[in-house]
């Protein structure tokens, strides 16, 4: 049988083979592997002993007698006596040729079963230091004595260090490691000692960038080359089929004097690959957001930043979408946070697979995200990109065995034309995307000045409404709502005024506030003042008669304002149902889905709805029998529109018609005349308010 045969794991084969090898060449020894007849079955030799010895080539099957002619029947000799005794066998002979005297020791060991290990050795080296020993005085033994004694401490510490060390000759050549440098190296120790580092090695090299590290700029060669200690440096290895180890280097300078560089250095290395991985998934969790992997708003800020240095250089454009997504509160107030968390998931991922390599998608916030295109030659190669992106995520996707649609509306701005910074850009895709909004969702647009402009005189307007309400100079009146057969009062509208200046009469804020969506938080201290004064005055006002505040529907994105409205109620003490909100549908937002959800939540308040048609969005008629309104509400250009062509006149009359189908009064809004109370009464309505019926500064007490 051959050594390979008895020992089972390959790999403790190898580890004593090398070790095997290592002590032939330290000890200029030759190991054989017998049967209990001499017959070779293995061997590990230092060549130089095995020629002076004169045997033939080391074949499995000679016996030792063929092996070491010089010393065959002294080994046969022991091996018999040990196969007989199991007695460790040690012997010794001199042998002459014409290179000199050699002093051999032999050891034959009992391996296992009928197989003995047998060790040669040439102890001239040994003799001769014995020799010259003899011939020092006492102080010299006694210094060669300490020394032998440091040298075995060092090898001790040095062999136990969990630390990798490794010594390496100015001319490439690894001298000496330890154990702990073989293991992290996947290698033995006398492997490692016959690599040179300009030589083939069992590993490429790698630096913190994942991109190849040359030898040139290896901590041992710019230490061997220059002299200079480094410290701490990071280092990959990437070994056949394997992920990177991390190592962190560190090479010192080893000198001689009067030499200008070092004849070696001493490099210590310590597996560095578990604090690697921790750091990468602190960095990626600092950068990305948890639920969808995608970079966060600091990482797509940084990479915008970046693309625009670029961008400066190259003279290319750079684009910034800002999108979001349509009808999101929805999904998760319907189908519940979890649904929502994999509708936003499948979101990103749909994202992602809509994009170049080299864009970056990130989440910045809720259902909010944004898309970087860096180099890109013309704005419409960023269009042909949102276009897929809207076309992307209108497939549809599976949760729950349920089908769901994302709509997204997608604002677009350019480097350089609509910004120089990163700040900027996004804010004018944001300002872009909510322009798609108002025009009706699920589209993308452009950034253009005029939205900034129109934007900045919003600000403007909201700025001074804010000074107005806390300098007192606003303040309420009321208008009555008749029966127009009777012009009985069911309702008191409060309206909005702007104190009079130099004389002039006080200006009404309702339509400017309903057209331009400006009402403030600061306003719903008004809203609750009219609370306040109808609950003043309630006992004297029929069980039906209700306060009426007309709001815009843009005024109720988002959740502050239900909360300001519920406030002002418990506040005040009015209870729900005595006041009526008239929701005027915005054409800037006709989306069926957002308007229910509205809805439902103001009824859920426990409040009287009326709806109300601006002339250029009519009513989303397909929902008006599931809303929970009690009374719909003609604005007065639309009526009158009515009153001048026959097609809005033939729109009026059917909106009275289905409101009267379905139990809804419908109120005129802006009557001036007895004329056109007629006319009003003509196309359907039951109800008016207007200049005709004069409004007051207080509610009446009756």
């Amino acid at each position: 049988m051959a050594l390979d045969e008895s020992v089972a794991n390959r790999g403790e084969l190898e580890r004593y083979r090398s070790w095997l090898r290592s002590l032939a060449e330290e000890l200029h020894g030759l190991f054989l592997l017998v049967d209990s007849s001499g017959v070779l079955i293995d061997a590990v030799v230092h060549g130089e002993l095995q020629r002076r010895l004169g045997g033939r080539g080391l074949l499995v099957g000679a016996t030792v007698q063929q092996l070491v002619p010089p010393l065959g029947s002294m080994l046969e000799q022991s091996v018999t006596l040990c196969h007989h005794t199991a007695i460790s066998q040690k012997s010794e002979a001199v042998i002459e040729d014409e290179h000199g005297i050699l002093f051999i020791k032999i050891l034959v060991v009992k391996f296992k079963h009928n197989l003995y290990s047998v060790m040669i050795t040439d102890s001239h080296h040994e003799r001769t230091l014995a020799l010259q020993v003899e011939t020092l005085s006492a102080d010299q033994r006694q210094t060669i004595q300490l020394l032998h004694e440091l040298d075995a401490r060092y090898r001790t510490l040095f062999d136990s260090l969990s630390e990798g060390v490794v010594f390496v000759a100015r001319d490439g050549q690894i001298l000496t490691a330890n154990e702990s440098a073989a293991q992290i190296l996947r290698t033995s120790v006398a492997e490692l000692c016959r690599l040179r580092i300009d030589g083939p090695l069992p590993f490429r090299t790698i630096g913190e960038d994942l991109q190849p590290l040359p030898i040139e700029q290896w901590p041992l060669s710019t230490t061997l080359r220059g002299g200079q200690s480094r410290q701490e440096v990071v280092v990959g290895l990437v070994f056949p089929s394997s992920s990177p180890v991390w190592l962190a280097v560190n090479a010192r300078p080893l000198w001689r004097s009067a030499e200008s560089l070092p004849y070696a250095a001493v490099v210590s290395f310590f597996d560095i690959t578990l604090r690697k991985h921790l750091e990468s998934e602190l960095h990626h969790r600092a950068f990305h957001d948890p639920l969808t992997s995608l970079p966060n708003r600091s990482l797509f800020v940084d990479r915008l930043d970046t693309a625009i240095r670029q961008a400066r250089r190259t003279g290319d454009l750079v684009a910034v979408f800002f999108l979001d997504l349509d009808g999101f509160k929805a999904v998760n107030d319907e189908r519940g946070h979890d649904v929502g968390d994999r509708f936003l998931q499948g979101v990103a991922e749909r994202l992602s697979e809509s994009l170049r390599d080299g864009d970056t998608v990130a989440r910045f916030g809720g259902d909010e995200f944004t898309i970087l295109l860096p180099a890109i030659q013309i704005p419409e190669d960023a269009l042909r990109v949102a276009e897929r992106v809207i076309d992307e995520l209108q497939k549809s996707m599976l949760i729950d065995g349920q089908p769901l649609i994302a709509k997204a509306s997608l604002g677009i701005s350019l480097y350089p034309h609509d910004g120089s910074e990163s700040a900027t850009l996004i804010r004018h895709a944001d300002m872009a995307m909510y322009r798609v909004k108002s025009g009706g969702h699920h589209n993308c647009q452009f950034f253009r000045e005029e939205i900034n402009l129109a934007t900045s005189r919003q600000l403007g307007r909201e700025s001074l409404l804010g000074c107005e309400v806390q300098t007192g100079q606003l303040s309420l009146r009321y208008r009555p709502q008749v029966l127009l057969a009777t012009e009985q009062v069911v309702a008191w509208e409060a309206e909005l005024l702007r104190s009079s200046r130099d004389g002039q009469p006080a200006e009404p804020l309702g339509e400017a506030l309903l057209e331009e969506g400006l009402l403030q938080q600061q306003l719903f201290c008004l809203i609750e003042q009219a609370c306040r004064e109808f609950c003043a005055v309630l006992p004297t006002q029929p069980a039906e008669r209700t306060l009426v505040l007309r709001i815009d529907q843009r005024q109720l994105l988002g959740g502050s304002a239900q909360a300001s409205l519920t406030a002002a109620l418990e506040r005040s003490g009015l209870l729900p149902e005595r006041l009526e909100l008239d929701l005027a549908v915005s054409s800037s937002l006709v989306d069926g889905a957002v308007l229910l959800e509205q809805v439902w939540q103001l009824h859920r308040l426990g409040v009287r709805l009326s709806l109300s048609a601006s002339a250029t969005a009519s009513l989303p008629i397909e929902h008006l029998p599931i809303l929970p309104v009690t009374a719909l509400t003609l604005p007065e250009r639309l009526w009158r529109s009515g009153l001048d062509e026959r097609r809005m006149a033939g729109l009026c009359v059917g909106l009275t018609g289905l409101a009267s189908q379905l139990g809804l009064p419908v109120t005129a809004i802006g009557v001036q005349s007895q004329r056109e109370r007629d006319q009003v009464l003509q196309l359907g309505c039951q109800r008016g308010q207007g200049a005709l019926w004069p409004p007051l500064d207080h509610l009446p007490t009756g």
